[in-house]
Protein backbone atom coordinates (compact mmCIF):
# COMPACT_ATOMS: atom_id res chain seq x y z
CA UNK A 1 0.00 0.00 0.00
CA UNK A 2 2.80 2.41 0.91
CA UNK A 3 4.62 1.65 -2.36
CA UNK A 4 1.44 2.32 -4.33
CA UNK A 5 0.98 5.69 -2.62
CA UNK A 6 4.61 6.68 -3.28
CA UNK A 7 4.23 5.69 -6.96
CA UNK A 8 1.02 7.71 -7.29
CA UNK A 9 2.54 10.79 -5.67
CA UNK A 10 5.63 10.62 -7.87
CA UNK A 11 3.73 9.86 -11.09
CA UNK A 12 3.68 12.38 -13.91
CA UNK A 13 0.61 12.86 -16.10
CA UNK A 14 1.74 13.79 -19.60
CA UNK A 15 -0.12 14.83 -22.72
CA UNK A 16 1.26 14.53 -26.22
CA UNK A 17 -0.42 16.66 -28.89
CA UNK A 18 0.49 15.11 -32.24
CA UNK A 19 0.80 17.26 -35.36
CA UNK A 20 1.95 16.36 -38.86
CA UNK A 21 5.69 17.05 -38.43
CA UNK A 22 6.05 17.64 -34.70
CA UNK A 23 4.40 16.97 -31.34
CA UNK A 24 4.00 19.04 -28.19
CA UNK A 25 4.53 17.35 -24.80
CA UNK A 26 3.58 18.82 -21.42
CA UNK A 27 2.79 17.35 -18.02
CA UNK A 28 1.72 17.79 -14.44
CA UNK A 29 2.23 15.89 -11.21
CA UNK A 30 -0.34 14.45 -8.78
CA UNK A 31 -1.04 17.92 -7.35
CA UNK A 32 -1.43 19.52 -10.78
CA UNK A 33 1.89 21.37 -10.71
CA UNK A 34 3.61 21.65 -14.07
CA UNK A 35 6.55 19.22 -14.15
CA UNK A 36 7.12 19.20 -17.91
CA UNK A 37 6.85 22.59 -19.56
CA UNK A 38 5.39 22.43 -23.08
CA UNK A 39 8.13 21.32 -25.44
CA UNK A 40 8.03 20.97 -29.21
CA UNK A 41 9.53 17.71 -30.48
CA UNK A 42 10.19 17.21 -34.18
CA UNK A 43 9.04 13.77 -35.31
CA UNK A 44 12.51 13.03 -36.65
CA UNK A 45 13.72 13.27 -33.00
CA UNK A 46 10.64 11.81 -31.29
CA UNK A 47 11.78 8.24 -30.62
CA UNK A 48 15.06 9.32 -29.03
CA UNK A 49 13.38 12.10 -27.04
CA UNK A 50 10.78 9.70 -25.64
CA UNK A 51 13.43 7.14 -24.64
CA UNK A 52 15.38 9.84 -22.85
CA UNK A 53 12.50 11.62 -21.06
CA UNK A 54 9.65 9.18 -20.40
CA UNK A 55 9.76 7.55 -16.96
CA UNK A 56 8.42 4.08 -16.11
CA UNK A 57 5.79 5.57 -13.75
CA UNK A 58 4.42 8.10 -16.29
CA UNK A 59 0.83 8.12 -17.52
CA UNK A 60 0.66 9.50 -21.06
CA UNK A 61 -2.37 10.50 -23.10
CA UNK A 62 -2.22 11.07 -26.85
CA UNK A 63 -4.86 12.25 -29.29
CA UNK A 64 -6.15 9.66 -31.73
CA UNK A 65 -4.75 10.69 -35.12
CA UNK A 66 -3.54 8.79 -38.16
CA UNK A 67 -0.10 8.17 -36.61
CA UNK A 68 -1.28 7.75 -33.00
CA UNK A 69 -0.81 3.99 -32.93
CA UNK A 70 2.77 4.26 -34.18
CA UNK A 71 3.49 6.71 -31.35
CA UNK A 72 1.52 4.52 -28.92
CA UNK A 73 3.86 1.64 -29.82
CA UNK A 74 6.87 3.86 -29.06
CA UNK A 75 5.43 4.94 -25.68
CA UNK A 76 3.92 1.67 -24.46
CA UNK A 77 7.19 0.00 -23.35
CA UNK A 78 8.44 3.23 -21.74
CA UNK A 79 5.47 4.44 -19.65
CA UNK A 80 3.30 2.76 -17.03
CA UNK A 81 0.13 3.62 -18.92
CA UNK A 82 -0.62 5.07 -22.34
CA UNK A 83 -4.10 6.19 -23.35
CA UNK A 84 -5.35 7.31 -26.74
CA UNK A 85 -8.02 10.02 -26.49
CA UNK A 86 -10.90 10.34 -28.92
CA UNK A 87 -10.51 13.87 -30.35
CA UNK A 88 -14.21 14.18 -31.17
CA UNK A 89 -15.25 14.12 -27.52
CA UNK A 90 -12.02 15.53 -26.08
CA UNK A 91 -12.28 18.67 -28.19
CA UNK A 92 -15.58 19.53 -26.51
CA UNK A 93 -13.78 20.26 -23.24
CA UNK A 94 -13.82 24.02 -22.69
CA UNK A 95 -10.31 25.40 -22.54
CA UNK A 96 -8.90 25.67 -19.05
CA UNK A 97 -11.49 23.47 -17.35
CA UNK A 98 -10.84 20.13 -15.74
CA UNK A 99 -12.71 17.30 -17.44
CA UNK A 100 -13.78 16.09 -13.97
CA UNK A 101 -15.94 19.19 -13.61
CA UNK A 102 -17.77 18.59 -16.88
CA UNK A 103 -21.08 16.89 -17.45
CA UNK A 104 -20.53 13.17 -18.26
CA UNK A 105 -21.39 13.65 -21.95
CA UNK A 106 -18.59 16.24 -22.26
CA UNK A 107 -15.87 14.20 -20.56
CA UNK A 108 -13.10 12.90 -22.83
CA UNK A 109 -13.33 9.27 -23.84
CA UNK A 110 -10.36 7.04 -24.40
CA UNK A 111 -9.57 4.29 -26.85
CA UNK A 112 -7.25 1.47 -25.90
CA UNK A 113 -5.80 -1.14 -28.24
Amino acid sequence: MKEELIARLSRRYLALDIHKHYSIMAGVDFEGKVVVEPVRIEHTDLEGWLKKHIQPTDYVVIKSTTNAWYIYDLLEPLAEKVLVANPITSSRCPSGRSSRSLRPELRPTFVTP
